[in-house]
């Protein structure tokens, strides 16, 4: 094989599953690989949300103090290349290959699920990069995920709530102990979550890791005007500042963390600290289509439904404001309706067509009729569902696209394309 997409398409079909959590299958692979990444200080980053955030940040961080950075980090939007990245650039197409055939060689018939081939071939090639730093977010949970299979010298958790219950537990208490998984003996652990489960905070005190809880060791102060204080510790205890005056987009929890991340590996600043406005595709990202402002935010659960609800009540009030939105089915649906069904004047429903994973629209909307939405409309494609968007929105209304990251790339893959309103009318 020789296109990515040949490798992608096989990576599929490797394990009977597509999901299976455990390390008992990469370790043999992993020991004969054998990466050697002894000289690259590893973050490994978990959480229920905030992750993609974090990382992001927590990168650029690193790149303006003058550091070779990998990260890796899941799922993508458009590019699978967007996974793995060397100094804030997508490797290409021959030096991902070169990792799946590193892989190849070394798995003989174990099965590996595709997240857990990625990882070991992600691993490979940051072992061919001379890192300074090395930044692993987790793709499920912690404790069981193939990131887990290389030991952190950080790491962060950046929140702890309802999500893939199937696979972490019931209840926060369950889940976190499957993300407090990724916790070592001695190793910091950078908490974003406002109130931790105690098995969280029982796995901290078992290993003796030093603790950097959000709101208590870190905070980060945003003013009315722009700019932010932030304070913290380093490694040593000793406190930290860092005034920003510049715009700040991510939310201030996950900026929280990765600054506090940032002063535990180094304890010099960059020569600025512009990269605090980084943003991240995907996450609470404003686009404009024809004078409409579009919100694309992977929003999949009601604590990220929750969050983006507070985001809109932040921005300037709108005439017309109206949801794009697609959803798996195995997702806490009701949820996340909740959370947002205040903010829309209309509701905009499609299938992702190819996607057996997802809830078809014809079903979702019984769903937010529950809940006393009556402005739905059921299309049976995404590139439909956002044409009639666009029949009811004029300039300086809003659009906001979320339910899954699905649903976001379907939409930005349509406005990659550069359509106009009158190349649309032809959907409806």
């Amino acid at each position: 094989m020789t296109a990515l997409s040949d490798w992608l398409q096989r990576l599929e079909t490797l394990h009977p599953a597509p999901m299976a959590l455990g390390l008992d299958r990469l370790s043999p692979v992993f020991q004969k690989l054998n990466p050697d990444l002894s000289a690259a200080k590893v973050i490994t980053v978990a959480g229920t949300n905030g992750k993609g955030s974090v990382v992001e940040l927590l990168q650029n961080l690193l790149l303006s103090a003058g550091h070779r950075v990998g990260l890796y980090t899941s799922p993508h939007l458009l590019r699978y290349n967007e996974r793995v990245r060397v100094n804030g650039v997508e490797l290409d197409d021959e030096t991902i290959i070169a990792g799946f055939e590193a892989v190849e060689r070394c798995r003989n018939d174990i099965s590996l699920t595709y997240f857990e081939f990625s990882t070991l071939a992600a691993l490979h090639n940051f072992a061919q990069a001379k890192l300074d730093y090395m930044i692993l977010e987790v793709g499920l949970g912690g404790r069981l995920d193939a990131v887990n299979i290389v030991d952190p010298d950080l790491c962060v958790l950046t929140s702890v709530a309802l999500d893939h219950e199937a696979w972490l537990g019931n209840d926060r208490e369950q889940i976190g102990a499957e993300k407090a998984g990724i916790f070592r003996p001695g190793v910091p652990v950078v908490c974003g979550d406002a109130e931790p489960p105690e098995s969280v905070l029982s796995r901290v005190k078992e290993l003796g890791c030093p603790y950097f809880h959000c709101g208590e060791d870190f905070v980060l102060q945003q003013s009315d005007n722009g700019g932010a204080l932030w304070w913290g510790r380093s490694r040593g205890g000793s406190r930290r500042e860092v005034h920003y005056k510049g715009q700040l987009h991510l939310l201030s929890v996950n900026i929280a963390c990765a600054l506090q991340a940032y002063w535990l590996l180094k304890d010099d600043a960059p020569p600025d600290w512009s990269a605090l406005s980084s943003t991240v595709p995907g996450r609470q990202e404003h686009l404009n289509f024809e004078g409409i402002d579009i919100i694309l935010d992977v929003a999949h659960n009601p604590a990220a439904s929750a969050a983006l609800a507070w985001h809109l009540q932040q921005l300037p009030p709108v005439e017309r404001c109206c949801a794009l939105f697609a959803v798996m089915a195995d997702k806490e649906i009701d949820g996340m309706v909740a959370a947002l069904k205040d903010s829309f004047h209309a509701w905009f429903l499609g299938d992702l067509t190819g996607n057996p994973r997802a809830k078809p629209a014809r079903d979702l909307a019984p769903l937010l009729h529950a809940q006393g939405i009556s402005m739905i409309s059921v299309s049976k494609n995404m590139r439909q569902t956002f044409a009639r968007a666009m029949s009811l929105l004029e300039p300086g209304h809003r659009l906001v696209v979320f339910g899954s990251v699905f649903t976001v790339a379907a939409i930005k893959t349509i406005l990659e394309q550069k359509l106009s309103r009158q190349d649309l009318e032809g959907e409806i």
